[in-house]
């Protein structure tokens, strides 16, 4: 993503839109414990503070922990030495007594924590029928549209001449928009395409806008939605292809948006889907899997190189080093042979797991 953008919540800054999230949750889990929960009873508080320290509830940001220091404040307030613990807890009602509480206070919080990922849940159930329903309306207007090559007028390779030398030859204003794609169009003025994946959830539109920050935290339909959307790089061009197409989606754990690019991690299922459908608003498009890699966010004082800063190669030698870096970072072989300085990628990126600011991606070629 851009890398000067930072994210703040309040007073709070947060350098990777992945520590941002972690706020968000923090915040989220702290209000349901206001609006439930007396925290300035003194005894409430001590339950609190104990379920924290056993990791029973787990706060990831600097908002969770300002929290945690503001339940010892009240605790302090109230005299109530924590470093004894249960000793305390047991003199003052016993030890059965105080499991029992225990036991009903924990149950109270899984049901307001429950309340909090139900919400979730239904969030995404919602985005994901919306998702469903925009595929088989636009399903639905291809098979009745026109002939869909009427269309497609640019040409996916450079078949003569420098192929390094980028330039805006065709208007967009000079194309039509294929039948299947005007609803989207008219839904969204964003809307640059369709982007599918056979056996995975990646079957959705794909929008661009002036940044790379808008759809990491608004739906398709412009609403609030922590699902985000499918996006292309704000420097790419759609219709005079760069290089490089670069499209990027959150990793939701639903399998939602890029959730199911983790599935090229299995090599079973790498060798056999090796076909990627990127369709423009203008034109068909088919790319063929090509390289899966790991990476990781660099910081702004690192002289590393960033595969989601390549866009267009100006020549052979930045062409070879961006080949060279999905090489180096390449789960599986990587054909470099077979590749030529004509060719049209398209990069999938999101986030993985496996290293903080971890990203996966997957390198595709445009075969048609």
């Amino acid at each position: 993503m851009s890398e000067t953008k930072k994210f703040t919540i309040g007073e709070f800054t947060f350098e990777t839109f992945h520590e941002y999230r972690d706020a968000q949750e923090d915040l989220k889990k702290i209000e349901c414990i206001n609006n439930e929960l007396d925290i300035h009873d003194a005894k409430v508080a001590v339950r609190l503070y104990n379920l924290i320290r056993a990791g029973k509830i787990e706060f990831k940001s600097p908002i969770g922990e300002q929290f945690v220091d503001h339940i010892s404040d009240i605790l302090a307030e109230n005299n109530i030495d924590l470093l004894e613990d249960q000793a305390f807890i047991d003199e003052a009602e016993g030890k059965v007594k105080y499991q029992k509480y225990m036991g009903l206070f924990a149950i109270a919080l899984a049901f307001i924590f429950f309340g909090y990922f139900a919400v979730n849940q239904a969030n995404d159930t919602l985005t994901a029928r919306k998702m469903s329903k925009l595929a088989e309306t636009t399903k639905m207007e291809s098979t009745i549209g026109s002939d869909t090559s009427e269309g497609s007028s640019a040409d996916y390779s450079v078949t003569s001449g420098n192929p390094f030398a980028w330039s805006e030859n065709i208007k967009r204003d000079s194309l039509n928009v294929l039948p299947e794609y005007q609803g989207l169009v008219e839904a969204n003025p964003d809307t640059v395409g369709w982007l599918a994946i056979s056996d995975t959830e990646i079957n959705y539109p794909v929008v661009q806008r002036g940044n790379n920050e808008y759809y990491l935290t608004h739906s398709f339909y412009g609403e609030e939605d922590s699902n985000g959307a499918l996006f292309v790089d704000y420097r790419s061009d759609i219709v005079n292809q760069h290089t490089n197409t670069i499209i990027y989606g959150h990793n939701m754990r639903s399998g939602m948006m890029f959730g199911g690019l983790k599935n090229y991690l299995d090599k079973t299922f790498y060798e056999n889907h090796k076909t990627i459908t990127f369709n423009t608003i203008y034109e068909h498009r088919t790319y063929e899997v090509i390289a899966v890699g790991l990476s990781e966010v660099e910081y702004q004082d690192e002289n590393t190189y960033r595969y989601y800063n390549f866009i267009q190669a100006g020549n052979k030698a930045e062409w070879q080093a961006f080949i060279d870096h999905v090489n180096s970072l390449s789960v599986y072989d990587f054909d470099t042979a077979s590749l030529k300085e004509t060719d049209k990628f398209l990069t999938l990126s999101t986030c993985n797991d496996y290293t903080e600011d971890g990203r996966l991606f997957v390198l595709a070629k445009r075969v048609e």
